[in-house]
């Protein structure tokens, strides 16, 4: 049966700016640091003082991350001061029996093509809201921390080694921080991996425009006709 589109003004200009902000932060924060981890892509040759490379690559990762950091800092306080719907964490609540209940069994069990028929939601569903407090909140407060941590280490006694040094002893030392920091940094791969195919999925099967609402704004409300 025919459908109609409503327009929905959901993501505001500045969620959407901190959606593709975060985004690039992401993709050279991960570059640059497995550059770091594995120096593969120009192997130094001769005396190491004369090579330079991975000073640079080590500066241009710590830019890029006061940029994540700031960014991420600024996304909590529009998410709890700020009023927006659709960019508050209100409707988030995985610690209440109800929250885990159908809406969010069914939302699973569509991604999973066990049911015909799509849950419509204006902002995020369940699971959508899960992951992204899982990876992304979790993630990047866990990769900040024991970000600074590392930083702190070149200036001993100076803010970040006072604020989050004490992530030094914690993970075991200065190598258990770097093998955590690095480790956790792969769970942003996987996510953009299973967002891409959550967002393509909900423009085929629902064709609520997700991937286009990041640009413009403005999200399908998809109805049945015999509904209205």
């Amino acid at each position: 049966m025919s459908r109609i589109i409503e327009e929905i003004y959901v993501w505001r200009l500045p969620v959407r700016l901190y959606h593709w902000i975060n985004a690039l932060c992401i993709v050279v924060l991960s570059t640059t640091g497995m550059y770091i981890a594995w120096p593969l892509m120009s192997a130094p040759v001769g005396e190491a003082a004369l090579h330079h490379s991975m000073a640079l690559w080590r500066y241009f990762h710590y830019v890029v991350a006061f940029i994540f950091i700031g960014n991420f800092l600024y996304r909590m306080y529009y998410a709890l001061l700020v009023n927006d719907q659709y960019a508050r964490f209100g409707g988030f609540r995985p610690w209440s029996p109800e929250w885990w209940g159908v809406p969010f069994k069914e939302q699973v069990a569509s991604y999973l093509f066990l049911r015909e028929d799509e849950p419509n939601y204006v902002g995020h569903n369940p699971v959508a809201a899960l992951a992204h407090f899982v990876f992304i909140f979790c993630g990047s407060v866990f990769m900040i921390v024991t970000g600074l941590a590392m930083y702190g280490e070149n200036n001993p006694g100076g803010f970040t080694e006072t604020w989050f040094g004490w992530a030094l002893p914690l993970l075991g030392g200065s190598y258990g921080l770097r093998y955590a920091h690095h480790l956790v940094a792969w769970i942003f791969p996987f996510y953009v991996i299973v967002h891409l195919y959550a967002v393509f999925r909900h423009d085929i099967v629902d064709r609520t425009s997700v991937t286009s609402s990041i640009i413009t704004g403005f999200k399908h409300k998809v109805e049945d006709e015999a509904s209205v």
